[in-house]
């Protein structure tokens, strides 16, 4: 069992060193020499940021560099201009006879020529190979066990020597480098035993090898070549003063010797000791904890075995006499039986004390914290702070956590003002030397053509990470204070303390702070040259003609409170009038409504009694004409009675016999 007391640590300091390195678009920023070097170091700003996070993998080197720096003392980073240039082909196109015969003098075509007629004669195009220059900025770690400095050496720039002796370097490698082919076949393959250097043993301690052979076998050209990458001073040309220069060498075989001026090395080392290059890691600080929380698990664990795990005590005749008994109690499977002899056996338990490491343990955990400013937990609020019965006040907390950061704030400086300032310069120095042409990048959503060639090497730098590694919501909080500071100063007559671009800087902070990388997408940079806006007048200026402005919005409102009276009297008087005219046409509609109803009332009962009348008329003739038919029905009647009754008496004197038989 080991503890993972250094791994936890390391991790967690890790975490909170990086976040103020990652969380902006730039790294670090360039300041002017002069006033004619402002438009040239921001653009340096933003060129040498996207070499080093898009040309190369920015966030994996700042992991490894820092992470290698605080677990072995030093993290190592070399740069350099990696050329690419080549021979590309050209297509010349539109040329007149004597300039096609000029260019074939000059350079042997790859393709063509090719003529074209046209009005003003032919005309020729060809293809032709030319040197295209090109290349970068390459930035890598290097691991310890592969970096070289001489003893006693204060800075790295003091240094007398500094070389890196990498282990990944194949023959085909040096031929693309340019060294000579026959030289470069006959250096020899690196074998090297895994002892040779106790770093390389650690760094690859989860591999299962002894020696590292270089050679591949059938394959040469992928054959490991022991090279030495040395920077030193050597009095070289003999005039008695030593100068830098770059010697690479495999044993005493040198394939190159050139004056340089500077190595390519930037270093970190996370608790630097006075006049030393190498001081203490992290690592060193919570080594001697880890031993002993792990000397403090093993022996609780021990005990737990014990106490679980009680031993047999044997009496004399306990055993059998078969030696069964023995082996049972060598059968440690769980229910196995025990067979005893004729008398009984019994177990020891061990008391378990692995409870008294406990508060050992802690201790241990308090002093890692005490050592390195870094807990368990990783940096960040206690949880106590936000508890009401702690009785912490807010300012307390934010004074606890303060405190607690101050440690891992000054290890994110030395590292700002050491090896990352030293790296950026670097890589400024190289692009302004070695950059061949100009270079179109994409800045700020726009493609941005960048020439360094004519920049200023040596300008200052500003590292930004001074927002810290506390917390973000205070970094926020001072942000808006500033902007509000701003705003009032805007407010005075020291306005002009105040332009565009300050407050755009401090915005751009605030969104750093909020953890926003492309502040393109939300802000508007302002341009050089742009008129500022005009300086807000004197405020008893401002004052007086805010009273004045009051004071005639007040007779305007009385002018038009007046005017809306009389509006509103000549619309009720209208409406009075209309009022009036209305009622008197209602009424003198009503008058003649009401006439001709009487008249249509008399018309239609006149019309009435007309109709009744002569009903009553046609029904007294009807009944009149009714009677007289009755009347004569009745007649007809009576006189066809009056035949019949003289029928009878004539029938009953007539002769033939007597009636009533």
């Amino acid at each position: 069992v080991v503890d993972g007391t250094v791994a936890i640590v390391i991790d967690n300091a890790l975490a909170a060193l990086l976040k103020p390195f990652v969380s902006s678009e730039e790294t670090v920023s360039f300041e002017p020499q002069g006033p004619e070097d402002e438009e040239v170091a921001k653009q340096a700003t933003e060129y040498v940021n996207f070499v080093f996070n898009k040309d190369n993998p920015g966030f994996q080197i700042l992991h490894d560099w820092f992470k290698e720096a605080l677990l072995l003392k030093l993290g190592v980073v070399k740069v350099w201009w990696e050329d690419k240039s080549s021979r590309k082909p050209v297509r010349l196109e539109n040329l007149e006879p004597t300039q096609l015969e000029a260019i074939i003098a000059e350079e042997k075509p790859v393709d063509g020529p090719y003529q074209h007629d046209t009005e003003a004669g032919p005309l020729f195009s060809v293809v032709v190979e030319r040197d295209y220059s090109d290349g970068c900025v390459k930035v890598e770690n290097v691991p310890c066990d592969e970096f070289r400095i001489s003893p006693f050496a204060r800075t790295m720039d003091e240094a007398d020597y500094v070389a890196h002796v990498p282990k990944n370097i194949r023959r085909s490698s040096l031929l693309e480098m340019g060294f000579d082919a026959d030289v470069v076949d006959s250096l020899p393959a690196w074998d090297e035993d895994r002892s040779e250097d106790p770093r390389v043993d650690a760094r690859f301690q989860d591999e299962n090898w002894t020696t590292q052979n270089g050679s591949v076998g059938g394959d040469k050209s992928r054959d490991i070549i022991k090279i030495c990458d040395e920077y030193t001073y050597v009095d070289f040309d003999g005039d008695g003063i030593s100068e830098l220069r770059r010697v690479i060498r495999v044993d005493t075989v040198i394939l190159l010797n050139e004056e340089v001026d500077c190595h390519p090395f930037a270093t970190l080392c996370p608790v630097p000791m006075p006049n030393k290059v190498i001081g203490l890691s992290m690592a060193d600080q919570v080594m001697d904890l880890q031993r002993i929380q792990s000397v403090l698990w093993r022996q609780s664990l021990d005990n737990l075995y014990l106490s679980n795990n009680p031993r047999p005590v044997l009496p004399e005749g306990s055993e059998r006499a078969d030696g069964s008994t023995m082996d049972d109690i060598a059968d440690n499977s769980p229910g196995a039986f025990i067979r005893e002899g004729r008398v009984p056996m019994r177990f020891e338990a061990v008391p378990f004390v692995a409870d008294k490491s406990f508060p050992m343990l802690q201790y241990a955990e308090q002093q890692q914290e005490v050592r390195t400013g870094v807990r368990r937990g990783g940096n960040g609020l206690d949880r106590n702070s936000l508890n009401k019965s702690a009785q912490i006040t807010a300012t307390q907390a934010a004074q606890m956590e303060a405190k607690e950061n101050e440690r891992v704030e000054m290890i994110a400086r030395i590292f700002a003002e050491t090896g990352v300032k030293t790296l950026f310069k670097k890589i400024l120095r190289l692009v302004v030397e070695h950059q061949p042409r100009e270079r179109i990048i994409r800045l700020r959503n726009q493609w941005v053509p960048v020439d360094p060639r004519g920049w200023n090497a040596d300008m200052d730098m500003t590292i930004s990470v001074g927002l810290g590694v506390g917390n973000r919501m205070e970094q926020i909080a001072s942000s808006d204070a500033v902007l509000e500071t701003m705003a009032q100063v805007g407010q005075t007559p020291f306005a002009s303390l105040i332009d565009k671009s300050k407050v755009y800087n401090a915005i751009k902070r605030k969104f750093g702070a909020a953890g926003i990388k492309n502040i393109d997408d939300f802000l508007i940079e302002p341009k050089e040259g742009e008129p500022e806006p005009p300086p807000p007048p004197d405020p008893a200026a401002i004052k007086a003609q805010a009273d004045a402005q009051a004071q005639e919005a007040r007779l305007q409102m009385e002018r038009e409170k007046s005017s809306a009276q009389l509006q509103q009297s000549r619309a009720e008087g209208a409406a009075k009038i209309q009022l009036m005219r209305e009622e008197a046409s209602a009424k003198l509609q009503l008058d003649r409504d009401k006439a001709e109803a009487e008249a249509q009332l008399a018309r239609d009962q006149q019309a009435f009694e007309m109709d009744m009348a002569e009903r009553q008329f046609e029904a007294e003739q009807a009944r009149a004409e009714r009677q007289m038919q009755l009347s004569e029905h009745m007649a007809d009647r009576k006189a066809a009675s009056s035949e019949r009754e003289a029928d009878a008496r004539i029938s009953k004197k007539r002769p033939g016999g007597d009636l009533d038989k």
